[in-house]
């Protein structure tokens, strides 16, 4: 992991933040347009539209949330459609049931999408694995063995290097273990994020500052186009992990890229970091999929790798309420990270 130093608003709304509200939405816009229509739409028919919200916060939203929209849509059908209207009175028994096999189909698509999303962690977290045995016995053994190469070479004494010669050879060890470290870090940031055990620990941040730390330790032939607005506030958020998800950014960049453009500016949200280079450019087909884990795109035969760079900038992005996206149009490529103002944590 990358160590940084970090310096000593207002959000509009998110759905991510928020993610009762657009159920409530959707139950008020189809219990006016049941309203609308209610003559020629019968009892049962408005009582299955109701369930329309109920199972779409079931499969999206917790138990608990669910629950609330499931007594919300009962309430509605309740006060609305079911005789005496505009009260909640029930003179039919049979009215009770239906309520209640609303909510307990609520309850059961809850807990179904539930498990389907652990069997899906699941499935990932054992392609990770199978990802890290493989990365191990292929990714590291290209830098290994030229380290074991190059250490030998010195320690050989039938060789009569020069002072240069053993320059070059310093050089392979110290490039090879450089990129040891690169792989393994992204190697074990993918494994405790997937876990779960990669804990935020908020700071006041200035982007630029952790821009600057990050370009610094990048090992970049050729120098970034830097184009930072005036006036930039700082955000809340991990100072360590967000100029790691900056390093990835512009490491994969340079890695594939002939210049490389970075701009920093404001977002209505928080800050905007684009990251642009121009070269090995993916098709645009497979640009907007490039932060997925594994990704190797079709740009990238020949490099090293195992996808996982912009993957660990784009969950870094996501654990502080914000995002990555990733386009091309064929002649230049662009990561965007947008951070809020105020992380989540």
């Amino acid at each position: 992991m990358l160590d940084s130093m970090c310096p000593q608003d207002e959000i509009e709304y998110n759905s991510a933040m928020y993610p009762i509200i657009p159920p409530f939405l959707l139950l008020i816009a189809l219990s006016l347009i049941s309203k609308l229509f209610s003559e020629e739409l019968q009892l049962v028919n408005i009582g299955m539209i109701h369930l329309i919200p109920i199972l779409y916060a079931a499969m999206r939203l917790g138990r608990r949330d669910t629950l609330i929209i499931s007594l919300a849509s009962v309430l509605s059908f309740d006060f609305f459609f079911i005789p005496p209207t505009l009260t909640f009175t029930v003179h039919d028994v049979r009215y009770i049931f239906s309520f209640a096999i609303m909510i307990v189909v609520g309850q059961i698509v809850s807990w179904l999408s539930a498990r389907a999303a652990i069997a899906k962690e699941l499935e990932t977290s054992e392609r990770l694995q199978e990802t890290l045995l493989g990365s191990l016995s292929h990714e590291l053994r290209t830098p290994l063995a030229a380290i074991m190469g190059a250490s030998s070479g010195l320690l050989t004494e039938e060789l009569d290097l020069n002072p240069e010669q053993k320059k070059e050879l310093y050089w392979t060890i110290d490039n090879g273990a450089h990129r040891m470290r690169r792989l393994i870090d992204n190697l074990l940031d993918t494994a405790r994020i997937q876990s779960g055990m990669l804990k935020l620990k908020m700071q006041e941040c200035y982007i630029p500052d952790l821009l600057g730390s990050a370009l610094s330790k990048t090992e970049n032939v050729f120098p970034a186009t830097l184009m930072i607005e005036e006036g930039l506030s700082s955000i809340q958020g991990d100072a360590v992990l967000i100029e790691q998800a900056l390093f990835n950014l512009l490491e994969n960049a340079f890695k594939y890229g002939d210049a490389v453009n970075v701009a920093v500016e404001h977002d209505p949200n928080g800050i905007m970091v684009r990251i642009c280079n121009t070269g090995s450019i993916p098709p645009e087909h497979e640009a907007s999929m490039a932060w997925k884990a594994f990704s190797r795109l079709s740009n990238v035969r020949g490099e090293e790798g195992i996808g996982l760079g912009l993957y660990v900038a784009y969950r870094i992005a996501k654990m502080h309420g914000g995002s990555v996206e990733t386009m091309s149009d064929g002649i230049v490529f662009c990561a965007t990270m947008r951070l809020l103002h105020r992380g989540e944590g």
